[in-house]
């Protein structure tokens, strides 16, 4: 073996050993491959936008070229059956989220690639806060309020939701159950654009959408928000409440998480783990993420198996008990 080769290896080595705050200058000497990282999801959405905030700390401490791929399509799973087919030499991550390696297992009934057997997680990256709004014409101040206006007249309200078995149509529907079976309308939408043009011209009555879409409306009026879907109240609109303060165990986050493909080698999945985990965890960086109403976790690849089991059990079970099914 040529003694360039054993330099560069022990280089890696230390590097590792050192941890992501002294991973960028020594990775930076070395002949680091460069890195795809594919968004299975269209420009401008939270997925998308993470990551692209993410990227260029990604990119330095990587010591690599860092490339960001949107490959949207079926939930999701067309980017991340792509990466689920890629080769296992940390050439190639996908930017997941609860849809690509959660609720779709639940809600598909075929899929092209198997969110866990398929993929060796990296970093358990961001959770984002949804919000239930409502069109000021609904004459509704609070959760409970809503469930009352609901039971007196059933046929009155609609919501939308970016497309059945969307987080936002699994939480709508938990909320109807947990408020004692009460009846609004779905309305699938094919993406949140249209979701929210439809819900500021009052021709849907409300929805669950992410926080930071939904603030400068309500913030202007043109909304209202009644409470927040996570198990906290969100940074970003502190002074609503919880959905769950009212409909105890209606709750629910999304979430992002990194993958690579299965049979990728520990070592390069530490080493993408210390750049992500790095970058998301960097004080700049989590404040524009905070700011975008992401908040970003950056915990590591067991951390992310784990909580991927416990979400896939959990979504199962709530598609299951809304009858939630997509051929």
């Amino acid at each position: 073996m040529h003694t360039h080769h054993l330099r560069r290896r022990g280089l890696l080595a230390a590097t590792l050993l050192a941890g992501p705050a002294l991973a960028a200058p020594a990775r930076a000497q070395g002949a680091a491959r460069p890195l795809r990282m594919v968004v299975p999801f269209p420009p401008g959405g939270s997925v998308d936008i993470v990551s692209r905030i993410a990227q260029p700390v990604i990119q330095e401490l990587l010591g690599a070229t860092v490339v960001i791929e949107n490959r949207s399509g079926a939930g999701g799973m067309i980017g991340a059956g792509a990466v689920a087919q890629s080769a296992p030499d940390g050439g190639t991550v996908v930017w997941g989220n609860i849809a690509t390696h959660a609720i779709n297992a639940a809600v598909y009934t075929r899929m092209p690639y198997d969110p866990v057997a398929d993929f060796a997680p990296v970093t358990l990256a961001a959770r984002i806060d949804f919000m239930l709004a409502v069109h000021p014409s609904v004459p509704a101040n609070n959760v409970a309020e809503l469930a009352a206006l609901a039971k007196a007249d059933p046929r009155r309200l609609t919501y939308g939701s970016a497309g059945a078995g969307s987080l936002p149509h699994l939480l709508t529907e938990m909320l109807k159950r947990g408020a004692g079976g009460i009846q609004i309308e779905h309305v699938p939408f094919r993406g949140g654009g249209q979701l929210l043009i439809d819900l500021l011209a009052g021709n849907i009555s409300m929805a669950i959408a992410d926080v930071a879409g939904l603030q400068p409306h309500v913030r202007q009026g043109r909304l209202r928000g009644l409470a927040v879907a996570g198990t906290e109240r969100s940074a970003l609109m502190p002074d609503l409440p919880r959905i769950n303060e009212t409909l105890p165990g209606v709750e629910g986050t999304a979430w992002h998480g990194v993958f690579a493909p299965a049979r990728t080698p520990p070592e390069i999945v530490a080493r993408l783990h210390a750049a992500i985990g790095g970058a998301l965890t960097r004080p700049d960086i989590r404040a524009r993420l905070i700011a975008s109403g992401a908040e970003p976790i950056g915990g590591g690849p067991e951390a992310l198996a784990a909580f991927q089991r416990a979400e896939m059990a959990k979504w199962a079970e709530i598609a299951r008990a809304v009858d939630a099914k997509v051929e």
